[in-house]
């Protein structure tokens, strides 16, 4: 997969950028957002971007400025991901705004319901965070679990607070079930 286009967003947290090849969107870089930017972060130049690049670095923009965006209609280059994972992925991307689900129940929703490490190792290759939603798979008793973008579970639970998603202590509060 050959870069040939890049777009930086900007965040509360500091610049992300997101990269695309000729088939989509193959890879969302986030900023660390357990730590408030105390400076900005630098803007890296010389690289060309496309309308899919600015398109989803904007959607991105505005996400993290707390508007409820969805992302379906961004062309997404998953054609590096073994296949099991490409569906974990797909599965996952189809998780509407707000809504949580657990590992066991994206396994099942993909044909394997034994499979919720193998939707976790998923979750941890996952190339372009928040355009496919990662951060809104939880244990199956709300727990919050790893989170493989900058800032790991504290970045998951501020996304998943922005989403308006509750939480009892460090537990999510599901729509699926407790």
């Amino acid at each position: 997969m050959v870069e040939k286009f890049r777009s930086i967003f900007s965040t509360p947290f500091g610049n992300g950028v997101v990269r695309a090849s000729n088939l989509g969107i193959f890879k969302v870089d986030l900023p660390d957002m357990s730590q408030a930017a105390e400076t900005p972060h630098k803007t890296v130049t010389g690289f060309r971007s496309s309308s899919l690049t600015e398109y989803a670095s904007e959607l991105l923009r505005r996400y993290f400025k707390g508007e409820h965006i969805e992302f379906e209609d961004i062309t997404v280059d998953l054609s590096c991901i073994p296949p099991f994972r490409c569906k974990a992925l797909q599965v996952i991307r189809g998780i509407p705004y707000g809504d949580v689900r657990s590992y066991g129940q994206i396994a099942a929703e993909c044909g394997s319901p034994r499979a919720a490490r193998a939707v976790g190792g998923a979750m941890a290759s996952n190339p372009v965070p928040v355009i496919i939603p990662c951060h809104r798979i939880v244990a199956g008793n709300g727990r919050l679990t790893g989170f493989s973008a900058p800032g790991g579970e504290t970045a998951k639970m501020m996304l998943l607070k922005m989403e308006g998603v509750e939480f009892k202590g460090l537990l999510a509060i599901q729509k699926f079930c407790l």
